[in-house]
């Protein structure tokens, strides 16, 4: 699980560098912002699982590419695709038999309203749906090996919201948040919750093509 998310990172590392290297020819043709990436890093609050299974935060880090197609008025909206990876969420449950932690992606495509678009500060509201996928570690908290772990793939449900603010032409910074729904995680020891709240709180950078 460590390495597959190692890979992620990797990847979107390998992301940034492209886009930046391409900053120059952008700033050039002097972006007209309708096309926008997000770079950003932020934390994950997830649903616990009863008295069963309770979990500490989940550093999130996230990338999200948009194109706006329409904009009249000062309003905009755009086709946006959210990616979120989570790679440690913590078992703080008490005793050696719970895994010692579980890793997440969500990948939910949809659209993005923007107010105030293409000004110095603007604020949007998104929302979106797509895949979900849960990966509980294969140690158990004691450091010994998890015979039964699972990994869980489902649905998901996303909306949120945030404030971008514009500092040059190409770049700007972004607070946000986004609520995340999804269907049941399977996990080693038997768990309750019929569905899954995660709230990821975000900032970071915005490029702008």
């Amino acid at each position: 699980m460590g390495q597959q998310f190692a890979r992620v990172r990797n990847r979107m590392v390998v992301a940034a560098v492209l886009v930046t290297a391409g900053l120059s020819v952008a700033n050039a043709a002097r972006a007209d912002d309708r096309v926008d990436v997000g770079l950003l890093l932020g934390s994950t609050r997830a649903t616990d699982e009863g008295g069963g299974l309770q979990f500490g935060r989940g550093l999130t880090y996230q990338a999200t590419f948009a194109w706006r197609f329409w904009t009249k008025d000062h309003l905009g909206v755009s086709i946006e695709v959210p990616f979120l990876a989570s790679p440690a969420f913590e078992v703080t449950t008490p005793g050696n038999s719970p895994p010692k932690e579980y890793a997440s992606l969500y990948l939910t495509p949809g659209v993005r309203l923007t107010v105030l678009a293409g000004g110095p500060i603007s604020a949007f509201g998104t929302i979106g749906a797509g895949y979900a996928r849960y990966s509980e570690s294969k140690l158990r908290r004691d450091g010994s090996p998890n015979p039964n772990q699972q990994d869980t793939n489902s649905g998901a449900l996303e909306f949120g919201g945030g404030v971008d603010v514009k500092t040059w032409p190409w770049l700007g910074f972004r607070g946000e948040i986004r609520d995340v729904y999804t269907g049941s995680r399977r996990f080693s020891i038997p768990t309750p919750g019929p569905s899954v709240q995660n709230v990821v709180i975000s900032g970071g950078l915005v490029l702008r093509f």
